[in-house]
């Protein structure tokens, strides 16, 4: 399952003016009912936008990897994991392997992958200057993450 949220489609909701954007958190709200896992914002650095990652040790591992200089290649999302992508700057196309799908990511846009099978994913950045962020987040008591939107 995939979960695509566009970067303009939240900002009345998350406030424009705020120093830093959730892009998405697990669950979204508190009225979900579910405990909290994991929160994923964008915010300005003194080396331009990233994403910070706060998750639960307890039940959640983090591995986060920027890719830049015109990247090209495959992230492995094993199963039960869940990948959030973000593109910072520049346009990213990420896609399924294998295909069928593909998407393009604008900066800001985050792209939330989950799965009870292994997954090969492919993203490549438009040009030199493009960035992208890719955190994967690993489960460590559960046999697998769950979003709950």
């Amino acid at each position: 399952m995939w979960l695509l949220v566009r970067a303009d489609s939240l900002d009345d909701y998350w406030g424009a003016d705020a120093p830093a954007r959730t892009l998405a958190a697990c669950p979204d709200t508190d009225e979900r009912g579910d405990p909290w896992r994991w929160t994923a914002t964008l915010a300005q650095s003194e080396h331009g936008p990233e994403v910070r990652i706060d998750a639960d040790p307890d039940y959640i591992g983090v591995s986060s990897t920027i890719y830049a200089d015109g990247h090209s290649g495959t992230i492995h999302r094993a199963a039960g994991h869940q990948l959030v992508l973000t593109s910072l700057q520049g346009q990213i196309l990420v896609a399924a392997a294998q295909g069928p799908w593909e998407r393009w990511l604008n900066p800001g846009d985050v792209f939330i992958v989950e799965g009870e099978e292994d997954e090969k994913l492919r993203i490549s950045l438009d040009a030199v200057d493009s960035r992208a962020s890719a955190t994967l987040l690993a489960p460590r008591r559960a046999a697998a993450l769950r979003w709950v939107p």
